[in-house]
């Protein structure tokens, strides 16, 4: 009988129209294999969840820290952006007020330059440079707010306006001849051509410390304001609507302008003492006078004119 190979048996095998029982039970063992390895990978994996060794409680808390920090990460890279919005917008804003003033001579506007950055988008290596510039705008901002506040303060403190509201200035700060005597002597303030009964506003912010009567006069009296401990300006003649201690803010009425009767017409004589000295009331004035307007009053009163008193 010759050797027959192996396709002949698989031939024949599938030639069968039963398939020998050994087959089957192959299959379900094959099966009952995988089915077991499942259950068992399952259980595993259950046990190793529920009851997990050091180790994997180690990785997973360093799992659950990075991905916290992460987070935390995010959070703050979206609050730098909100704050790097915030502070461009303040940026903006602080040097168009601030380029609103034109600058002195000699000097010029300097225009800090912004980072490039690609739009919406922030580098990681820049994030250090970012918050420090945002720490140094903020330094800034409350720098210039500051200063801006104590100028103010100062400012309101300054005799920098007319004490009436329409008057031409007739005598100036310097020396002057006497209307009656014709003597030279030291004119300590300006004087205002007015009408009787024009209201005397107080020129800035201060306390009302002297109300008295000038001499040979009845009804006449010069009120003396301190703006400062070194500031005082002083009115006359008033018919005065003030009393001493009273404090007063710009442009109050200290009172009304009388008549002097050995006055060649109606004035109002306006003073500023600096430190215990009168000082040129002109040179205050730059709240409602030009530098060009001032400049020409005290051009034209440089040499002794003739007072008004």
């Amino acid at each position: 009988m010759a050797r027959r190979g192996f396709f002949w048996f698989s031939a024949k095998w599938l030639s069968y129209r039963v398939w020998p029982a050994w087959i089957g039970l192959v299959v379900r063992g094959l099966l009952l294999l995988v089915i077991a390895a499942f259950v068992a990978w399952g259980l595993a994996l259950g046990y190793f969840y529920f009851f997990p060794s050091a180790a994997i409680v180690a990785i997973r808390q360093e799992v659950a820290a990075k991905t916290d920090s992460l987070e935390t990460l995010r959070t703050r890279l979206a609050s730098l952006k909100a704050e790097k919005t915030r502070i461009a917008e303040l940026d903006s804003i602080l040097y168009r007020e601030l380029t609103a003033i034109p600058p002195r001579e000699g000097t010029s506007v300097v225009r800090a330059r912004a980072p490039n950055w690609p739009q919406g988008e922030v580098r990681a290596d820049s994030l250090v440079q970012y918050v420090e510039r945002a720490q140094a705008l903020l330094a800034r901002q409350m720098q210039l707010e500051e200063m801006l506040h104590r100028l103010a303060t100062r400012i309101a403190h300054l005799p920098r306006h007319r004490p009436i509201e329409r008057g031409d200035l007739a005598a100036g700060f310097g020396p002057a001849y006497h209307p009656i005597t014709l003597q030279v002597y030291e004119h300590k303030g300006v004087d205002f051509i007015v009408t009787p009964g024009t209201p005397v506003r107080v020129t800035a912010d201060g306390v009302v410390r002297e109300v008295s009567p000038l001499p040979f006069t009845e009804s006449s009296y010069k009120v003396l304001v301190e703006h400062t401990p070194t500031l005082h300006t002083l009115y006359y003649p008033v018919d005065p609507t003030v009393r001493p201690g009273q404090l007063v803010g710009r442009g109050t009425r200290l009172g009304y302008v009388t008549r002097l009767s050995m006055a060649r017409t109606t004035f109002l004589h306006y003073e500023v003492w600096r430190q215990g000295e009168a000082v040129e009331p002109l040179l205050y004035l730059w709240g409602d006078l030009s530098p060009d307007e001032i400049k020409t009053f005290q051009k034209a009163f440089q040499s002794p004119g003739y007072g008004l008193h």
